[in-house]
């Protein structure tokens, strides 16, 4: 009888321990991924109270782009602005200002596309009488030759 209350001890315990285990092993946690940080979509600087100028060949302004904030992203090259205002010069013409909520820029610096309370500006001067416009969206195209190394 004895032996078989000490049978009985062992498997209650045995079975204790294997329950244990098993919890042990069932909560573990698989090993954390290490992160690719290239593969990341973060920007590597910010910059306040942003102002780039266009140049074209003669040394003359082409463009001016002003934001609050440029967040520049080193994975894909491309730059976000927070209420830009991109001001273009044309020979002969008033100045362009365009104003928006937001704004991004693609690698080459030749594209910024306006988004959010779009507002377009044209003073009125010797080629014509001048214009404004609205839209949620605009594609600017800047002078490709002027554009080539902002960033």
């Amino acid at each position: 009888m004895k032996q078989l209350e000490s049978l009985l001890y062992i498997s209650i315990l045995g079975l204790v321990g294997l329950g244990g285990i098993y919890l042990q092993t069932s909560m573990m946690e698989d090993e954390p991924e290490l992160q690719n940080f290239k593969n990341r979509h973060d920007p590597d600087y910010y910059i306040e109270n942003f102002v780039a100028t266009g140049l074209d060949k003669n040394g003359q302004r082409r463009f001016v782009i002003k934001a609050s904030r440029m967040a520049h992203f080193p994975d894909d090259d491309t730059a976000l602005f927070d209420n830009p205002h991109i001001v273009q010069y044309v020979e002969g013409a008033a100045p362009r200002h365009t104003y928006a909520d937001s704004g991004w820029m693609n690698s080459t610096g030749d594209e910024v596309i306006m988004t959010g309370n779009v507002k377009a500006v044209v003073e009125a001067d010797a080629t014509g009488p001048g214009a404004s416009l609205k839209s949620k969206r605009m594609r600017i195209l800047l002078d490709k030759s002027t554009s080539e190394a902002l960033f």
